[in-house]
């Protein structure tokens, strides 16, 4: 699905396209969304953004895209995490991590761990980055910004453990999302 912006200031307008920004007076931002299923650096959205100043036109292109995935727990509890990133030079940057947390009977003490990894073939997975919450994440969605590089040669993937805060003992569950 394609979504075309038009935006018009006076003198500064500034269009932010997931950890991108353009300022100028006038600017044109397109964004197309990749499926999630098959997010990678061959099917990745581009997003181009324009501006046009007294001084001559610049034009600046990104590809964006995101890693999903989903774990469930026992007692009827699951969770969803998204990892967005966007292509600079010889990098991946991932500069957003969303998830969601349900289920029946789910509080506001939750605890979250993610991860960006890289894959390392006959041996075990690096960890590039790593983020433990407190036990203070509310039930439904939420969401931390980060900025961390990994090299596009790389294969790289998310991975996270939810723990539910419910009466009694708590589940969990863990999963990881697509490759990048």
């Amino acid at each position: 699905m394609m979504r075309k912006h038009m935006i018009t200031a006076g003198t500064a307008a500034l269009v932010a396209l997931g950890g991108l920004t353009v300022a100028g007076g006038t600017a044109t931002a397109s964004t197309a969304s990749a499926s999630t299923a098959t997010a990678s650096r061959a099917s990745a959205s581009t997003a181009t953004a324009s501006t046009a100043s007294h001084t001559g036109t610049t034009a600046v292109s990104a590809a964006m895209g995101n890693l999903s995935g989903t774990c469930r727990a026992d007692r009827g509890n699951y969770g969803n995490l998204k990892a967005y990133y966007y292509t600079k030079g010889r990098n991946d940057i991932f500069n957003r991590m969303n998830w969601y947390l349900a289920g029946p009977g789910l509080r506001n003490r939750n605890n979250i761990t993610l991860r960006i990894r890289e894959h390392l073939n006959g041996r075990a997975d690096r960890t590039l980055w790593r983020w433990v919450s407190g036990d203070n994440i509310k039930k439904g969605t939420g969401g931390i910004s980060l900025k961390e590089a990994a090299p596009r040669r790389a294969k790289v993937h998310a991975d996270f453990s939810f723990v539910f805060d419910r009466r009694g003992k708590d589940p969990r569950c863990s999963g990881r999302t697509n490759s990048v």
